[in-house]
């Protein structure tokens, strides 16, 4: 049966602008059908050119074209499995892909799937694969560039969902990297003459080389009197594919599974589970409190300042963590703009460590202790930790950890308990050999985990630890505390000497841990809003006080109004004074009067009775809401009176950018920052937006000021290039560019592109360009039949088109003068040309075309 597609009726409507015409006729020739498709060429109205010949053979069925090499993806059983440029041959009158054996073979086809498809040599040639894999088939759509294989099941290699051959891993180009982050204010005071000025720089580099990745981790401080580097850390990275490990040389931290994360200096050779595919995978948390005015928020990991900014007045949340180890206890700082400080710890960790059945997850260490100070002992050790996947959904995992004078054994088990979530119990026994005596102790975990879908809840980590009196952890046993109670540790940048972070850690110093329990909880209302808790007590041998913090908040929106109440509560064992803050906030839009934009109202007060207020307006302007504003009036008690903040915050392609202005009633404070990240490449060098740890580089000749979508502010630079500063590892990371901006002079022949880096790559999403003239060429001297394909050799590639009613030919990205090679069914021609002005987008050019006979 045939399908006749008649276009007859559409044709007056389409005669002037031939272009829409041809596209209209293309699609139509597309449309997938039962049977063949055809295209009655009677059905054209041709105004004049009634002798005028058709030849539409090529195109009549669907995925006709001109064979050749063409770059397309390849999908196997609807799976993105492979992009590259591939040749095709005509078959039936179709379009055929030249597949091998080994291409199957590589796209995930068992290589003896039959006894034919076994006997066949890897380089054969598989014109009708069905004839060695019965029922399988091979479709390609020109239009989208892609291949479709449909292969029975039975002949694919089962793999997981989401699963990437390591063999399509790119370990990205060579490349020298700078993140900065920066921040800085200077402030004036009635109470004192001059002002003061203080800054915080952050900065992240690294170098590629192949697989190979060199990193390093330092910030500045400049507050005054205290100006100093510090080298968080220093390390070679590079990933073992085989073993889906990772190895890392130089100074790092130790994994949180079994026991506390420490920093070291030495060798590690550790599982990584972003090598998994994500349906076999198992955190930087959120940082909450609540700030009474334009205060500055520090927080430390491990005595090391790893962010620092400023917050306006009201609930705060910080979610773009760049933790240095992943466990452990954050300390917060929020300093007001009185000078008060408040301080919390904010503990984290990991859920649960269940693994599935027959899985081995295992981390090896050695290397000598390290801390950022220089009172502590600094001992060598060796560190072995393995967690392993059991039936019924059990897990078992331990180490051990042996130095000179301290040795641990870890042993635990994680059970899942179906709809009632996971639990996991362990012992660590540790032996501590101090200056006066030898110690020995117990520590005891329970970690509970559980997501209830029907009611909304989110338990994400319940966990409760005992520790006996004669246990020490290592760094209690080799004095971590001690190396952070000198003067200069833990100075803010106001020059005061860190007196209150001192005597924080002298309680931790001069008593070990005795029990810690924390939880999370997130909970949805079913359109009441949502609930979030997050608790955290611990307490010390040899005194009654508690460390313990809580935030407790409530979300809701109701007509377009958003509001949150939240409470904050900490106190420490070492202060007698409790904190409690209780804070509401509301956000209203305001899109009928000024779009993009809302109000926001908040109010707070302590248990020492501070209380604060402030109502102001923000929002977004700028294409892809590039620049956000604030501007903010407050009152607060005590004899501070009013207070206001202004700021505004631009995101570049090539950075970030921030400045803001607030007063109080004696005082004023400007401060600004800037944050971005520069890329030395093959190709140049590349400024960028704040950089994450896997990147990659849109490569796009000669095309400039073109959007990457959906990454608000990322353009190509004057060159062609831009820097995406986040992709997933492992991933298929698609990457669209919008070419609704380019000249006349470029045209990018391919605008989406498929990246799967490594961890810590700069992966290259490279799109050809053409560069040259838009030309639409009226062809005289020989009679040539609509639907014949040309072309005119522009570099190493072809720029094609097809010849319309009109003996009119439309070619994009040509050379200013070459020779345009016209093919049909049954003849050629030749067409020479020469583009003498560039007076317009599209160049109306008339030449004639020598006919070279008819072809065999």
């Amino acid at each position: 049966m045939l399908m006749y597609l008649n276009i007859a009726a559409a044709a007056p409507r389409c005669a002037r602008p031939v272009w829409l015409c041809l596209w209209l006729l293309s699609a139509l020739l597309s449309l997938r059908a039962q049977a063949e498709d055809y295209f009655d060429p009677a059905s054209i109205e041709r105004h004049g050119y009634a002798s005028q010949p058709v030849d539409l053979s090529t195109f009549s069925q669907r995925g006709g074209q001109a064979p050749g090499i063409y770059r397309s993806e390849v999908y196997l059983n609807g799976n993105y499995v492979d992009e590259r440029s591939i040749r095709f041959d005509h078959q039936d009158g179709r379009l055929v892909p030249r597949l091998t054996k080994r291409d199957l073979v590589e796209w995930g086809v068992k290589a003896s799937a039959t006894p034919a498809f076994m006997a066949m040599a890897m380089h054969n040639i598989l014109r009708q694969p069905g004839r060695a894999l019965p029922q399988a088939g091979v479709y390609y759509d020109f239009s989208q560039q892609r291949v479709d294989l449909s292969i029975p099941q039975e002949f694919v290699r089962q793999t997981a969902q989401g699963y990437v051959d390591p063999q399509a891993w790119d370990d990205g180009l060579t490349m020298l990297f700078l993140n900065y982050g920066y921040s800085g204010s200077e402030s004036w005071s009635d109470s004192r003459s001059g002002r003061e000025r203080e800054s915080f720089l952050n900065l992240r580099s690294g170098v590629n080389l192949g697989a190979w990745r060199l990193r390093n981790y330092s910030t500045y401080t400049d507050g005054g009197d205290d100006r100093h580097w510090n080298s968080i850390n220093t390390y070679l990275q590079r990933d073992i594919k085989r073993l889906k490990s990772q190895l890392v040389v130089g100074e790092s931290y130790t994994p949180s599974a079994v026991f506390d994360s420490f920093a070291f200096r030495g060798v590690q050779l550790y599982s990584d589970d972003n090598m998994q595919p994500e349906s076999l995978r198992g955190f930087a948390p959120v940082v909450r409190g609540t700030a009474q005015s334009n205060a500055q928020v520090t927080i430390r990991q491990d005595g090391n300042t790893i962010w620092q900014s400023y917050v306006p007045p009201g609930p705060f949340a910080i979610t773009d963590l760049y933790p240095t180890s992943a466990s452990g206890d954050l300390e917060v700082s929020i300093r007001e703009s009185d000078g008060t400080v408040r301080q919390f710890v904010q503990p984290f960790s990991s859920v649960p460590i269940m693994q599935r059945e027959g899985r081995l997850n295992y981390a090896l260490t050695a290397g000598q202790y390290r801390t950022p100070g220089q009172a502590a002992r600094k001992p060598h050790f060796i560190q072995s930790t393995a967690i392993y996947g059991l039936p019924r959904s059990s897990t078992l995992y331990g180490g051990t950890l042996l130095s000179g004078d301290y040795q641990a054994a870890s042993l635990g088990a994680g059970k899942g308990l179906g709809t009632f979530g996971s639990v996991s119990l362990d012992g660590t026994f540790a032996a501590t050999d101090l200056r006066e005596e030898r110690r020995r102790g117990g520590s005891f975990r329970f970690q509970y985990a559980k997501d209830i879908t029907a009611s909304g809840t989110t338990l994400t980590l319940a966990g409760y630890r005992y520790s006996t009196s004669g246990y020490y952890d290592f760094d209690e046993a080799n004095g971590y505390y001690a190396t952070l109670l000198a003067p200069g540790n833990g100075r803010r940048a106001d020059g005061d000497d860190g007196a209150a972070e001192r005597e924080q850690r002298a309680w931790r110093y001069s008593h070990n841990k005795r029990s810690k329990m924390q939880i999370n909880i997130n909970q949805t209302l079913q359109g009441l809003g949502s609930l979030y808790l997050s608790a955290y007590e611990q307490r010390y041998w040899g005194i009654a006080g508690k460390e313990r913090s809580v935030n407790v908040g409530y979300n809701v929106s109701y007509n377009s109004i958003n509001y949150t109440l939240s409470y904050a509560y900490s106190t420490t064992p070492y202060t007698p004074e409790r904190d409690q803050i209780v804070s509401l906030a509301v956000q209203i839009p305001l899109e009928r009067f000024l779009p993009q934009s809302w109000l926001n109202v908040s109010a707070s007060s302590s248990r020492r009775g501070d209380r604060a207020a402030s109502v102001g307006l923000s929002g977004n302007a700028l294409a892809d809401n590039r620049l956000t504003w604030n501007l903010q009036q407050g009152y607060t008690n005590r004899g501070q009176g009013g207070t206001g903040t202004a700021s505004v915050n631009y995101k570049a392609r090539f950075g970030e950018y921030q400045a803001g202005y607030n007063y109080a009633r004696d005082a004023r404070q400007v401060n600004y920052g800037a944050m971005g990240g520069i890329v030395v490449h093959p190709y140049g060098v590349t400024f960028s937006q704040p950089l994450g740890d896997t990147l990659a580089l849109v490569r796009a000749p000669g095309a400039d000021d073109i959007r990457v979508k959906n990454n608000p502010g990322i353009y190509t630079d004057g060159a062609g290039y831009a820097v995406l500063p986040y992709v997933t590892p492992y991933r298929r990371n698609r990457i669209s560019l919008n070419t609704e901006n380019l000249n006349s002079q470029i045209d990018i022949l391919q605008d989406a592109k498929t990246v799967i880096p490594t961890q810590g790559a700069l992966a290259l999403a490279d799109y050809p360009t053409a560069r040259g003239a838009k030309v639409m060429l009226t062809l005289q001297g020989a009679t040539i039949p609509f639907g014949a394909t040309a072309r005119v050799r522009q570099d190493a590639r072809s720029v094609e088109g097809i010849v319309d009613e009109k003996q009119r030919v439309y070619l994009s990205g040509v050379p200013a003068e070459g020779v345009v090679q016209v093919d049909w069914r049954s003849g050629q021609c030749q067409a020479p040309y020469r583009i003498l002005a560039k007076n317009a987008d599209v160049l109306m050019i008339t030449t004639r075309c020598h006919e070279k006979g008819a072809k065999k």
